[in-house]
């Protein structure tokens, strides 16, 4: 469904075939360089395609034309009176899943009567929609991009994952699902477990307590940690640490610049650490990796 990337170094992206069979392709995509990278993509005539913005921006290039596909919002494509070829274009930083599944598949998965895409009057137009991706879809979508499923189960496991997020896109219900954390099921909370998100980001080299961190944001500290880590799959911690670890990484992909240097930039007063810490993150020291990168 997609070729090699036109350019970007492909140990900056990760493309994942969760499910291929009968038609459906369900992947994900993302993009952790510092330029985007383009894929070329088809859109035929009998299926149906949906693009999951889960972070940061996608575009799809129709020649002159371009769509927009951001952040936690969804694209539906089902063109049946032509074929498209077209460039999908992951900017830095950014996170897609995919989904195409013929037509003819989604009719055994929905009444005709209840989803009007279905119907024999629009069998034969155009759909290209856009709309807010819910919130209890993203949480559907986030664990797929964590690969923590044994290998015997992941085909049961991403196929079972596809009926799910068909269903609640269709579905346009927020609240169908129960969410694991109660405290995600509150709007005003997610919102600033997710300002919070962005401070730390903004905050990497002298990050917040997690104390601070939920004055900040106006939020109970033990709310934070229990919404965070169900959000993003991830304790602060190991968040702020993996994130500070990418940067680490693209600066040695992108720059000439000393081990001791990003270490001290980053915040570490010991640069040991931040060796120890890097090499358990990549299986190799940063020395190594620069090597790796300089041949």
């Amino acid at each position: 469904m997609w070729v090699e990337p036109e350019k970007n170094s492909l140990k900056d992206q990760k493309c994942h075939v969760l499910f291929n069979a009968e038609g459906i392709v369900f992947e994900t995509i993302e993009n952790e360089g510092l330029e985007s990278v383009f894929y070329e993509y088809s859109l035929f005539k009998d299926r149906v395609q949906f693009f999951f913005g889960v972070e940061g921006m996608t575009r799809l290039h129709f020649g002159p034309y371009i769509r927009n596909v951001d952040a936690e919002t969804t694209t539906f494509l089902f063109n049946p009176i032509q074929e498209h070829v077209f460039k999908l274009e992951i900017a830095s930083s950014s996170k897609l899943v995919t989904l195409f599944i013929p037509i003819e598949k989604l009719h055994k998965l929905f009444s005709a009567e209840n989803l009007p895409i279905l119907r024999n009057e629009m069998i034969q137009q155009k759909i290209y929609q856009d709309k807010p991706l819910s919130q209890t879809l993203l949480f559907t979508l986030m664990p797929l991009f964590k690969n923590n499923v044994s290998k015997s189960l992941e085909q049961t496991y991403h196929y079972g994952k596809m009926l799910e997020v068909v269903s609640l896109y269709f579905s346009d219900k927020d609240s169908d699902t129960p969410l694991s954390c109660p405290f995600l099921n509150d709007v005003n909370t997610l919102k600033k477990i997710k300002q919070a998100k962005e401070i730390l980001l903004q905050n990497l080299t002298s990050p917040p307590t997690i104390t601070d961190l939920a004055r900040q944001v106006n939020i109970v500290e033990y709310q934070l940690k229990s919404g965070f880590k169900e959000l993003y799959g991830n304790t602060i911690a190991s968040y702020v640490l993996t994130k500070k670890l990418e940067q680490a990484r693209k600066l040695f992909d992108h720059q000439h610049i000393q081990v001791n240097e990003v270490a001290y930039n980053l915040g570490y007063a010991n640069p040991s650490h931040f060796i120890t810490a890097f090499k358990k993150q990549f299986g190799l020291t940063p020395k190594k990796y620069l090597m790796s990168v300089k041949h």
